[in-house]
């Protein structure tokens, strides 16, 4: 007869943010207007027996992704490193450092004869 060996069941748990947390979080006053926040930015909402809840990780990406996507715009593939900085409280060291440069913006480069004719060669 097969025997298992014996293996122990690993639990562990995410932390959580419930939703009256997550109305001082994004200061507003009333738990509906939470649950709107959530589902514009597509956090799957829980229920245990203390109330309704979202995963912290997934709660600190959506309330960080405007800034995220600042970075990624401003300073392109190095986006990571000023992310982390400024989680640390260090983004004053990045950007005295001088590999600090900002990516510039690209323009619109036309690329048929009829866009070079609507738009004049480029929009800057």
């Amino acid at each position: 007869m097969f025997q298992r060996p014996n293996l122990k069941p690993m639990f562990f748990a995410l932390p959580r943010i419930y939703l009256n947390e997550i109305t001082k979080q994004i200061n507003k006053k009333d738990n509906r207007t939470a649950k709107k926040w959530c589902e514009k930015n597509f956090l799957k909402i829980h229920k245990d027996s203390s109330g309704e809840f979202v995963y912290q990780y997934d709660f600190d990406l959506a309330f960080d992704m405007p800034l995220i996507n600042d970075l990624k715009l401003m300073h392109g593939d190095n986006w990571e490193d000023y992310y982390h900085a400024y989680n640390k409280n260090e983004l004053h060291k990045i950007l005295d450092s001088p590999q600090s440069t900002k990516v510039g913006k690209t323009c619109y480069v036309p690329k048929g004869k009829l866009s070079s004719k609507l738009f004049g060669g480029s929009l800057k």
